[in-house]
């Protein structure tokens, strides 16, 4: 009896914090598609989010022996962007690239702008990768995934005026964010 419960209070508590998670991004998500104005400009140093973002997911990138190769240019490369949707853009990416990377993972930080983020997605190919900003699309049903990121990411990085682009080449994925 007491086994049997533990399961079942286990697999409640699971779909419980699925749940919990995908209503938070869909908060998040309805947020940032209902705002038409709530971006705050300024002027940015990428060099200094993206180092950010990259710090925090620090112990992710620990846990799942995945050591970034980093490439950031020594001068800054600023624009007038939102410095918190940049940051919310980056996250997204990471922590996708985090989730799907088999075991490697590439940032690159461009003068122009340009910031590449690639890593091996074996369980890819170029149709999933088509799909991988549409809302609820994830690569595989996983509990902690609400297929959302990515799709938040490209929202915000449109709203900026700038494009976001994902590619599959030779069994590796490219997120291109360009601003």
């Amino acid at each position: 009896h007491t086994e049997n419960s533990k399961k079942y209070l286990s697999v409640i508590r699971e779909r419980t914090d699925s749940m919990r998670n995908l209503t938070e991004e869909l908060f998040k998500y309805s947020v940032v598609v209902s705002e038409t104005e709530g971006l705050k400009p300024e002027k940015v140093s990428l060099n200094d989010i993206l180092e950010q973002s990259l710090a925090a997911f620090y112990s992710v990138f620990s846990e799942r022996s995945i050591v970034p190769e980093i490439k950031i240019p020594g001068t800054p490369v600023e624009r007038t962007l939102d410095k918190t949707a940049l940051r919310r853009i980056f996250d997204n990416i990471l922590s996708n690239a985090a989730k799907y990377s088999n075991g490697d993972l590439t940032v690159e930080l461009f003068q122009n702008g340009t910031v590449s983020f690639s890593n091996s997605a074996k369980d890819l190919d170029k149709i999933k990768t088509e799909r991988l900003f549409d809302r609820f699309y994830t690569v595989e049903t996983a509990s902690d995934s609400t297929g959302l990121g990515l799709s938040i990411a490209k929202l915000l990085t449109e709203k900026m005026g700038g494009t976001v682009s994902a590619d599959y080449r030779s069994g590796k994925l490219f997120v291109v964010v360009k601003v």
